[in-house]
């Protein structure tokens, strides 16, 4: 099912949430849009374009499924998650006000605080970065922090450090009824957990494709129609407008895809989506299965994490010298998060993520791995 694992059996795959293997049918899309569907978006009326056009509406399609929305056109395409953090942010610094406050937890990536802080350098606003306690996110914290003034709330449904779910959909609850924008991180949660957003009132989510067995080079950005015509490129050329004799910025998403598009990563992220779609209970139950058998193993009984597993470790150097010698993939480093060493601890990290097609003898031998090195697993 997946070329990576076939051709690195004795390789065990546990980084996970930097990114997912992919399945064999990505690999046979790839060749099939490079000889039948290698054309532009927005560059002629022929017939094939046309098409192309309509496939393109398909894969909105799926990502509607996915999250269950009311409009393709509140899908926009972008490069990457940090292009579409920096995107919203630098469009929603047009609605903020002096003194505005922007809150955020103690535990976002950096793609989210680094744009913060260089806007916080030309607008008089203040960033709240509200703590946790034993890395839980409560409503009780977080409500002590909203005032009038509080205008942007960023938060994500899953840290990539800790792994904890949040309690996001209370949160947004809370945002919707004191008028704050909620701007949502689905990026490391978008492969292991549900999000209905026509139940759910978020104004902007991001996610990116590659965490859903797709290409990289693509994300997701969700944005509430109602912000549509409020927001604007950042960036235009060739597809974003109509020429006349002045600039006029095309309807809805369109005016936000400029030049040309990264069409061979779009059009063959359709089929592993499809076969997302198609295997995404079995791969949920598995998920399940596998984090049971880890509850049993460690003999845990907190459920409120997802894939990953935090390791405090001392000696860096030695660990990663055990790790290549038995061929095991996981991230030992910062983890893209300096709030974590500034409020939470500044402890040397080590994440282990596992996916549906890892075995649970593979978890065995990090079980012996932990307890050989007494490492300590600190987010459950």
């Amino acid at each position: 099912m997946f070329y990576f694992l076939i051709n690195f059996k004795k390789i065990i795959y546990l980084d996970n949430s930097s990114t997912n293997q992919k399945p064999k049918i990505l690999f046979k899309s790839i060749i099939n849009v490079l000889q039948k569907k290698n054309f532009n978006l927005n560059r002629g009326e022929y017939n094939l374009l046309q098409k192309n056009f309509f496939f393109f509406k398909k894969i909105k399609f799926l990502i509607k499924k996915i999250l269950n929305i009311n409009f393709i056109e509140e899908i926009i395409f972008f490069f990457n998650s940090t292009f579409s953090i920096n995107f919203i942010i630098l469009n929603l610094k047009n609605f903020f006000k002096n003194n505005n406050e922007i809150i955020i937890s103690n535990k976002e990536h950096n793609s989210i605080i680094l744009p913060l802080l260089k806007i916080l350098k030309n607008k008089n606003l203040k960033l709240i970065i509200f703590p946790n306690y034993k890395n839980k996110i409560y409503i009780n914290i977080i409500c002590n922090f909203l005032n009038v003034y509080t205008l942007l709330c960023i938060i994500n449904i899953n840290s990539n450090n800790y792994g904890v779910i949040n309690k996001f959909k209370k949160i947004i609850k809370i945002c919707n009824y004191n008028n704050i924008i909620t701007l949502i991180d689905n990026t490391q949660s978008i492969s292991s957990i549900n999000i209905n957003l026509k139940k759910i009132k978020i104004d902007f989510l991001i996610f990116s494709l590659h965490k859903l067995y797709s290409l990289t080079g693509v994300s997701v950005l969700y944005c509430k129609i109602f912000f549509l015509s409020k927001i604007n490129p950042i960036l235009i050329g060739g597809g974003s407008l109509f020429l006349s004799n002045k600039f006029i910025f095309k309807n809805f998403d369109e005016k936000f895809y400029f030049g040309t598009q990264n069409i061979i990563s779009i059009y063959s992220n359709y089929y592993s989506l499809k076969w997302y779609l198609r295997n995404k209970k079995i791969i949920f139950f598995i998920n399940f299965y596998i984090k049971k058998s880890i509850f049993s193993i460690f003999y845990k009984k907190n459920f409120y994490f997802t894939n990953i597993i935090l390791l405090k470790i001392n000696n860096n150097k030695l660990l990663n010298d055990f790790l290549d010698l038995n061929k095991i993939i996981l991230r030992c480093d910062n983890l893209c998060n300096f709030l974590k060493k500034m409020f939470i601890n500044n402890n040397n990290n080590c994440r282990l993520s596992y996916n549906f097609f890892n075995k649970i003898k593979e978890i065995i031998k990090i079980k012996f791995l932990i307890f050989f090195f007494n490492f300590k697993i600190i987010n459950y």
